[in-house]
């Protein structure tokens, strides 16, 4: 058996009880009336979280499979697109762009500080042809959010794509799909939205679809391209509207965890939030723990702190584990035993829960 841990990580996060028994919910068939009435609700839902009018599925897999479909999607072999690049996750998009044999020009911010929407101006005045960009929300690796809402509006002046990363920010973040000119975008269930890992949220506007639908044919596989989800949507849409056999059960749960963030209110949930990271984030500094990014910077989800100078932070992330069984992050890439993350993402943490980390980390300290 697995031991019983704490979840204070950048997710997959703790889930209310309620969202949990749905997970051990009867089987329901993914198709048939009831079925399909249950599934364009939480469709619906999803829609007012994202704040779009476009079109909303949820894919089975990670939130990596959403980002996949987005790029395949919109994208054809040969074109170039602009990334932006200032953590581990923007490297990633930088290597699924790449997978499809786009033309990847890189828009560069150190890692720990964000992106800039004037980098980006001057990357189409230096690249005019570049069909669109890709920009990461928030970057799990540093605890750094983009402003996605000052460079969507450059994308889109220059008539551009949009595709945004939103795994780890959708319902913990203020998030404006529409207001803020982007075209698709990619959310997964295990963090904010407060669900088990196994579902991913995309999100196309009506730009997105006139990019998907240019051209008949992309070497690009099938159960990444949108149009055979919209096919099914439309189509079989009265009775099988998906592809495939979904996880209904993981459907279920984030049924009730989004009913959960409704009823609280997004507004207010934000704000639970935003309280929390500035708990965890003075906590931190009485102990001299050193927040990696500044006040301005602050993450309302998800908090780092420089490790003590000659002690990795594995050896920190370990104690923790094993005297209090809590679960943080130690960093990722260069920073990996430089930093520790801890994650406030989850809809049920409080403020007993950032107390319990704290007076481990205090443990630790004294225990050097």
């Amino acid at each position: 058996m697995l031991p019983t841990y704490k979840l204070m990580i950048p997710g997959p996060v703790e889930v209310s009880p309620e969202v949990l028994a749905e997970m051990s919910a009867p089987i329901f068939p993914h198709y048939g009336p009831e079925w399909t009435r249950f599934y364009n609700e939480t469709l619906a839902i999803l829609q007012e979280v994202f704040q779009t009018q476009g079109t909303v599925f949820l894919m089975v897999g990670s939130g990596t499979v959403a980002i996949d479909a987005c790029i395949g999607s919109a994208f054809l072999t040969g074109e170039k697109i602009l990334v932006g690049l200032n953590g581990f996750f923007g490297d990633r998009l930088k290597a699924i762009a790449e997978s499809y044999g786009l033309e990847v020009v890189p828009v560069v911010a150190e890692w720990g500080k964000p992106l800039s929407a004037t980098d980006f101006e001057a990357a189409y005045q230096a690249h005019p042809d570049a069909r669109g960009a890709a920009v990461v929300h928030l970057e799990t690796s540093t605890t750094i959010v983009n402003p996605i809402e000052e460079i969507g509006p450059v994308v889109r002046k220059h008539g551009g794509i949009f595709v945004v990363d939103a795994v780890s920010s959708l319902g913990g973040i203020s998030f404006h799909m529409d207001d803020w000119c982007i075209d698709l975008c990619a959310a997964a269930s295990q963090k904010c939205l407060g669900a088990p890992p196994g579902l991913a949220p995309v999100a196309i506007g009506s730009r997105g679809w006139e990019s998907i639908d240019r051209q008949p044919m992309k070497a690009h596989g099938w159960y990444g391209d949108l149009r055979v989800w919209r096919w099914f949507a439309t189509e079989w849409g009265d009775w099988h509207p998906s592809p495939i056999t979904m996880a209904t059960n993981n459907i279920r749960a984030l049924n009730v965890a989004l009913h959960q963030l409704q009823k609280e209110g997004i507004a207010q949930r934000l704000d639970r939030y935003r309280k929390l990271a500035i708990r965890l984030r003075h906590g931190l500094i009485e102990l001299g723990l050193e927040p990696f990014t500044p006040e301005s910077l602050m993450n309302p989800v998800l908090t780092a702190a420089w490790v003590p100078e000659g002690i990795p932070s594995s050896r920190m992330v370990n104690f923790l584990a094993d005297e209090y069984q809590i679960k943080i992050s130690t960093g990722l890439g260069a920073l990996k035993e430089r930093l520790i993350r801890v994650g406030h993402m989850s809809p049920v943490v409080e403020e007993a829960d950032i107390d319990h980390v704290l007076d481990a980390l205090k443990a630790f300290h004294a225990s050097k």
